[in-house]
């Protein structure tokens, strides 16, 4: 999917109603059930199954949010988070670690990257998901309201 795609009627109610989400997880089963739930929740959705598909993705689509598995072949998702954070294009982006490896929580916060937005460990719960993705939203958007402001004065 490299587009962001409403799905059905969720798509225009719901607690995430409108946003646009990319969710990348190497694993189909989790990234169908991460995409349904955010489907569910009104979002505008988005996936990419590797690091490589997700920085094109990303650059692309340019998400509010991005939920990023850690472990994953090849160009593994620290690397995309560090690409992510340190490219100008998608610095802005907010990005939610999921992940069944609540032991990478030091390696990512212990970079020089500026932090993740939310970090998840796996299994996740669709309700949880869904307030997390809501914080991390409600935070991104007063952080550019605090941006426009500054470059208003």
């Amino acid at each position: 999917m490299t587009e962001l795609e409403p799905h059905g009627h969720a798509a225009h109610a719901g607690p995430l109603a409108g946003r646009r989400i990319l969710v990348v997880d190497d694993e189909e089963d989790i990234r169908t059930f991460l995409l349904a739930v955010f489907a569910d929740a009104g979002a505008e959705i988005a996936e990419a199954a590797d690091g490589t598909e997700a920085l094109a993705v990303a650059t692309a689509l340019h998400p509010e949010l991005v939920t990023l598995d850690l472990s994953m072949p090849g160009h593994d998702g620290i690397d995309v988070f560090c690409e992510l954070r340190r490219t100008p294009a998608t610095a802005d982006i907010a990005i939610c670690i999921v992940t069944g490896h609540p032991e990478f929580r030091r390696v990512i916060y212990d970079r020089a990257e500026a932090p993740p937005d939310g970090f998840m460990t796996k299994p996740v719960e669709p309700a949880e998901l869904v307030r997390t993705a809501r914080r991390i939203l409600g935070l991104a958007d007063r952080r550019a309201a605090r941006t426009v402001d500054t470059h208003r004065a």
